[in-house]
C-alpha cells in the first residue's frame, strides 16, 4: 500500500500476514535510539528473495533497540497476534524517525517514497484507551496542584494582610488613647 493513501490515518488494521521485517530495522541516535522497521508481507522480505517498489509502512519505537544494530524489540513485535498501527504523530519526533529510514534506504537499497510511521500494536483501541486514561490522570493531578498552589497562596495573603492591617489598628489606637 502506497503510504501517500494512508496519510490521514489514525489507526490501521493490516491484513493477514502482514509483519513486521525486523532484518531490515535501523536505528538513528540523537540522545535517544529512534527505531524503524517496515511493515510488510511475505512478498516484502528480501531474505524471501523479493523487495517491493516503496516501504512506506514503518513500526516505530524509542530506546527499544540497539544502535548500529538491527534488532527492534518496540511495541509488540514478538506478539503473533499484532497486526495493527497506531499512529505516530509526534512532531518532534517524526524528523528523527524519518532519518532511520533515510539510512534503511541506504543500507537495504530500498526506497521509501512516503514513510507513514505506526507503533505496532495487537489492539490500537485499547492502547488509546490506556493514552487517555493517563492524559486524563494528569490533567486531574495538574489541577489538584494547581487548587492546592492557589489555596495555599491565598492564605499566606490572607494571613500576612490581616497581621499587617492589626498592627495597623494596633497602633492607631494607641495614638487615640494617648
Amino acid at each position: 500500500v502506497d503510504g501517500a493513501r494512508l496519510m490521514d490515518a489514525g489507526t490501521v488494521r493490516f491484513a493477514e500476514g502482514a509483519r513486521l521485517a525486523t532484518d531490515m530495522a535501523m536505528s538513528y541516535t540523537s540522545w535517544d535510539i529512534y527505531c524503524v522497521a517496515p511493515i510488510t508481507t511475505r512478498l516484502g522480505l528480501p531474505s524471501q528473495g523479493s523487495n517491493l517498489a516503496s516501504y512506506d509502512l514503518w513500526a516505530v519505537g524509542v530506546n527499544c533497540c540497539t544502535s548500529g544494530d538491527t534488532n527492534f524489540h518496540c511495541g509488540e513485535y514478538d506478539n503473533v497476534d499484532a497486526r495493527a498501527g497506531l499512529r505516530q504523530v509526534s512532531a518532534e519526533q517524526r524528523p528523527y524517525f524519518r532519518l532511520a529510514v533515510q539510512q534503511a534506504e541506504a543500507a537495504y537499497n530500498i526506497e521509501a517514497n512516503h514513510p507513514i510511521f505506526f507503533y505496532w500494536v495487537e489492539d490500537p483501541v485499547r492502547q488509546k484507551t490506556l493514552f487517555f486514561s493517563a492524559a486524563f490522570g494528569n490533567w486531574v493531578l495538574a489541577n489538584g496542584l494547581h487548587f492546592g498552589m492557589n489555596t495555599f497562596c491565598i492564605v499566606c495573603f490572607v494571613v500576612l494582610f490581616n497581621s499587617k492591617t492589626r498592627a495597623a489598628d494596633t497602633h492607631l489606637k494607641m495614638g487615640l488613647n494617648a
